[in-house]
């Protein structure tokens, strides 16, 4: 998928394709992937994806870059376009963030009457300067999303202080970027890795090597498996799972197994081992 800003080399080859949709309360639009194997029966997960600076970073390529994994672990992805992520002249904007707040909460309780939705298992994540509506959206709902993943993102500490309840400190997050990120994303991802510690969270952080201001969302999910709440999926075509690691490089271990012994403490890591097969 080519792209005016970072390119989204991930898979496009899903049998399903999103759809653009407008929210009949707020007025705000967003677009909406339903994996293939949705049965009204079985409780669907959801990711929910921030997008960046528009127009380096829309809505639309963050379709682009979930919705491979989305189909192959049977999850919902919801890709809002957003006001609050202008990370070049922005700063995480307090009301523009409360307005994208009440975009991304309704489109939630929205999706719990259309589809049947795995409450337990909600994660909220961003790109870039969706960084900024990630940290406050996220982790202002600590009931709502089970974890929080910042993904070579843009931080504000004064558009978070303050802003979250103390049962978020609960929330597993994870904060990475890449070792040739822009001066300003590793910057601001160390400060709020340090706001976070600090505040009492538990951070889980990489730093990808060889990697710049790249999209690498599988780094993101598999934390997400390991810290999921009863039993983890599993990818629908495992053997395609070399097709993927051919366009955007190996940084996972795609044959870890999650298991419940990571939420319970007995295997979480303050930094992850997650390492490309390109050096590093």
């Amino acid at each position: 998928m080519t792209v005016m800003g970072c390119p989204v080399p991930q898979p496009q080859d899903t049998p399903a394709q999103p759809k653009l949709i407008t929210e009949p309360i707020t007025g705000g639009v967003y677009y909406l992937y339903v994996p293939t194997t949705y049965q009204k029966n079985k409780p669907a997960p959801v990711i929910v994806s921030c997008h960046g600076t528009d127009p380096f970073d829309v809505a639309a390529y963050q379709v682009g870059e979930w919705k491979w994994l989305a189909e192959q672990y049977g999850c919902i992805l919801v890709c809002p376009k957003l006001t609050s992520t202008d990370g070049i002249f922005g700063a995480g904007d307090i009301h523009q963030l409360l307005r994208d707040e009440r975009l991304i909460m309704t489109i939630l309780g929205q999706l719990h009457y259309a589809y049947n939705i795995d409450r337990r298992n909600i994660m909220m994540t961003g790109f870039s300067g969706g960084g900024f509506p990630v940290y406050f959206v996220g982790l202002r709902h600590p009931d709502v999303f089970s974890v929080v993943v910042a993904r070579n993102c843009n931080f504000n500490r004064r558009a978070l202080d303050g802003w979250y309840p103390p049962s978020a400190l609960k929330t597993p997050v994870m904060v990475y970027y890449g070792q040739n990120d822009p001066l300003a994303i590793k910057v601001q991802s160390e400060a709020a890795i340090s706001y976070l510690k600090s505040a009492g969270f538990i951070v889980e952080t990489d730093v990808l090597p060889g990697s710049g201001h790249e999209r690498h969302p599988e780094v993101a999910m598999q934390f997400w498996l390991r810290h999921w709440h009863g039993t983890p999926p599993k990818p629908k075509s495992p053997n395609t799972i070399e097709q993927y690691i051919s366009k955007v490089g190996n940084y996972i271990d795609f044959e870890v197994t999650s298991d419940a012994r990571n939420r319970n403490g007995k295997n979480t890591q303050a930094t992850s081992n997650y390492r490309s097969n390109r050096g590093g």
